[in-house]
C-alpha cells in the first residue's frame, strides 16, 4: 500500500536545545502548501517520461548485448509496443554504442539513427533514445552500465488513478537540533542492488519524541545543497515502502534552522535507490506518520 503523511521538521543548532517547540504554523495555510504538492507529484508522476512510465532495467554485459522483445536477445524488452530485434548495444570498457534496425524509426535526441554513442566519458548525459512510445537511454551505476526503459502507454501509467495518503497530523511536528560532525564522519548506505557505498554525512538531525532521543545521519547530493535524509522504521514492507523513506532538509540559514523543502516520499521506482543506513536502530513508533 503507498501512503503518505507530511511533516515540518524544524531543525536548529545544537545550542538551540530540542526541548525548543518548533515555529507556529497556519494550519490552512499548511494544509494548502500539501495539497499543492500532493498535485504537482501526481502531476509530475503522470508524465509521459515520468517514474509511472518506467517498464524495465537492464544491466549490460561486455560485448554485444542484443534487444528486442524476442526472448532470444540478451535484453528483452516487454513484448508490448516492441518489435522480435530492435538492434544491440556493444559495451566496451566504459563506452556504450547503440546500433539499430533500419526500418523501425527509432530516433535519438529527436533525429533518426543507425548508430549512435549512447555513453562515454565524454559525454555529461547519455542521450534518449525513443521509438514509438518506448524511450530508453543508459546509466551509469558504481561501475556498472544499464538500460532504462520507459512506456508512455504502460498500464502502471494509463491505469493510474491516485496515490493513497494518510491525513495530516500536526502532532508530529519536531523542533530539532543539527548535531554537526567535525570533521564531517563516513557511514555505509546500503541499496537495493545489494551493494554497500561509504558516504560523508556532515551531521545529524537529533529529536525526541515522548522521553527518548532519535537522530537521523543526514548525507548531501553532488547536485544538491540541502541535506538528504534516508530512514526506515518497523512499518516498512507492510503499511510503507519496504526501502524505507527519503526527504530533504534545507541547509542551516543564518539562525541555524533548516526545514524540509519538500515533503519526505518513497520513490517510485529507483534502481540504485538508498536505503537506511546500516549500524541504525529502526524507530519502533509508527513513523509513517511522521515523513510522507
Amino acid at each position: 500500500m503507498t501512503t503518505s503523511r507530511w511533516v515540518v521538521l524544524a531543525v536548529a543548532l545544537a545550542a538551540s536545545g530540542c526541548e525548543d517547540p518548533p515555529p507556529p504554523i497556519d494550519p490552512a495555510a499548511h494544509s494548502a502548501d500539501v495539497e499543492a504538492w500532493r498535485e504537482w507529484r501526481h502531476t509530475d508522476l503522470m508524465q509521459p517520461d515520468g517514474w509511472l512510465s518506467l517498464v524495465g532495467l537492464y544491466w549490460l554485459e561486455p560485448g554485444r548485448n542484443t534487444f528486442g522483445a524476442d526472448p532470444r536477445n540478451k535484453i528483452v524488452f516487454p513484448p508490448e509496443n516492441t518489435p522480435a530485434s530492435i538492434g544491440q548495444f556493444v559495451l566496451d570498457n566504459d563506452m556504450v554504442s547503440m546500433t539499430v534496425r533500419s526500418n523501425l524509426g527509432v530516433q535519438v535526441d529527436g533525429k533518426p539513427a543507425l548508430w549512435y554513442m549512447m555513453s562515454a566519458p565524454s559525454l555529461s548525459e547519455s542521450p534518449v533514445a525513443t521509438m514509438g512510445s518506448l524511450q530508453w537511454h543508459v546509466i551509469k551505476r558504481q561501475e556498472r552500465f544499464a538500460i532504462r526503459l520507459k512506456d508512455s502507454l504502460s498500464v502502471t501509467r494509463t491505469r493510474f488513478d491516485r496515490i493513497e495518503m494518510f491525513d495530516l497530523n500536526a502532532g508530529w511536528r519536531f523542533a530539532a537540533t543539527f548535531d554537526r560532525y567535525d570533521p564531517p564522519k563516513t557511514i555505509k548506505v546500503p541499496n537495493i542492488l545489494g551493494t554497500v557505498s561509504d558516504e560523508p554525512s556532515p551531521g545529524a538531525v537529533v529529536f525526541k519524541v515522548g522521553r527518548k532521543k532519535y537522530r537521523l545521519d543526514v548525507t548531501q547530493e553532488r547536485d544538491n545543497p540541502n541535506y538528504f535524509i534516508a530512514f526506515g522504521n518497523q512499518t516498512n514492507g507492510f503499511e510503507t515502502y519496504g526501502g524505507g523513506r527519503f526527504v530533504w532538509v534545507d541547509v542551516e540559514d543564518k539562525d541555524g534552522r533548516v526545514v524540509p523543502p519538500s515533503p519526505g516520499k518513497a520513490p517510485p521506482h529507483r534502481d540504485l535507490e538508498p536505503k537506511p543506513p546500516l549500524g541504525r536502530d529502526r524507530p519502533p513508533f509508527d513513523f509513517q506518520t511522521v515523513f510522507p
